[in-house]
């Protein structure tokens, strides 16, 4: 499901449990006559309750053209002259004042996997007042070693039976180091073989911290075969704690499992060593040692990267354009000396030999990059 689509933020929208406690926090925190900055904003619903609540202007900041439904929202509701709606990206908007308080959504579902911590600190350090108040403001990482056959069962232990007649299981290694995530539909709960830990306790106000590196040893409380991590999220929102747990009520975050193959056999009793990783950019690793062995699984183990895509991505290499990307850079370099995309179309074409259909499909395919990073136009529609 996309962004990019009114549908594929569905799910947030009606997620009446998170809304719910931001709009809680915000009515609680939000000083009369406020200026708020909704970073991330989807359909602007925490923003627009901001609005609602009293907010003096409300800035709402989100790439995809999907915000433009706030507007209609905003006037339907009388919050129309307060709200003000940025369709760009945080790392070159310049607001017209300083904020009292930064909502937002990024700490995603396990907090660093989607790499938006850089862009929430970048807003707070340009556009928050000194003083002023972020929800959430404090954020956690948090695991527990579990016992999780039916999860087990119903994820990478699948590759075990025999498809056709046929014998899959060399898959099970990737299946095994791909994050897997909770259905509180069809999942059964799992149990806990050790109290929980906090991998990473993160102050929003202050912190600058973007890559997870925890290691923290824990006794087991019951026996049993270790098949993962469980691994969520807590956030704080004013005085409440808003967690993906599966143990709270649902929401929209879930709860992830980091697989644990083969299970790994724990005894009441035994102090467990659990590390888990994931740097910038990067791929999660976790680790858990017990007497009875140590298992250790990444996400990069999860794909099937050669040797050759491993040297592309050192430091030193000096990759080629592959042949579609020789056709976008000429689409961007015609776009750039004021083409119309019908013009694109017919030099794609004519130099190429291309069909129609192949030179529109190439056309889309550049078109969807170049939507993710709008950018100001003139009058003329072109891009400044």
């Amino acid at each position: 499901m996309s962004y990019s689509e009114v549908i594929g933020h569905q799910s947030m929208l009606f997620d009446a449990v998170r809304n719910e406690a931001y709009a809680q926090a915000i009515r609680a925190l939000m000083p009369p006559g406020a200026a708020v900055l909704d970073l991330g904003a989807g359909l602007g619903i925490h923003g627009l309750v901001a609005a609602a609540a009293g907010a003096r202007a409300v800035y709402l900041v989100e790439p995809e053209p999907v915000v433009a439904l706030a507007r209609p929202v905003a006037q339907a509701n009388g919050l129309g002259p307060r709200v003000h709606i940025h369709q760009d990206r945080i790392e070159r908007l310049e607001l017209p004042e300083p904020v009292d308080m930064l909502i937002s959504t990024m700490t995603g579902n396990l907090l660093f996997s989607e790499d938006l911590l850089p862009l929430l600190y970048l807003a707070r350090d340009r556009h928050l007042k000194p003083g002023g108040h972020m929800l959430p403001h404090r954020a956690r990482l948090c695991a527990s070693a579990v016992a999780a056959p039916a999860l087990r069962a119903r994820s990478w232990a699948r590759w075990l039976d025999p498809l056709q007649g046929l014998d899959y299981s060399e898959g099970l290694r990737h299946a095994a180091n791909s994050v897997v995530w909770w259905d509180r539909a069809i999942d059964a709960p799992v149990s806990d073989l050790a109290q929980a830990i906090t991998l990473v306790d993160l102050d929003l106000a202050t912190t600058q911290q973007t890559d997870c590196h925890a290691r923290q040893t824990v006794e087991a409380q019951a026996s049993g075969e270790c098949n993962g991590l469980l691994v969520w999220i807590e956030i704080d929102l004013a005085e409440q704690v808003h967690s993906s747990h599966p143990a709270a009520p649902s929401t929209h975050w879930t709860p992830g499992l980091f697989p644990i193959e083969p299970a790994l056999p724990i005894r009441a009793g035994q102090t467990l060593e659990i590390e888990v990783r994931r740097p910038r950019g990067g791929e999660w690793t976790w680790t858990v040692a017990a007497p009875a062995g140590r298992r250790r699984h990444s996400t990069f183990l999860a794909g099937m990267a050669g040797t050759e895509d491993l040297a592309l991505r050192q430091p030193q290499a000096r990759p080629a354009l592959s042949e579609a990307g020789q056709r976008t850079r000429e689409i961007l370099e015609a776009w750039d000396a004021g083409c119309t995309n019908q013009e694109v179309m017919q030099q794609l074409m004519t130099t190429h030999g291309m069909s129609e259909a192949e030179a529109q499909a190439l056309l889309g395919a550049a078109l969807d990059r170049w939507a993710q990073s709008p950018a100001p136009s003139d009058a003329s529609g072109r891009r400044k």
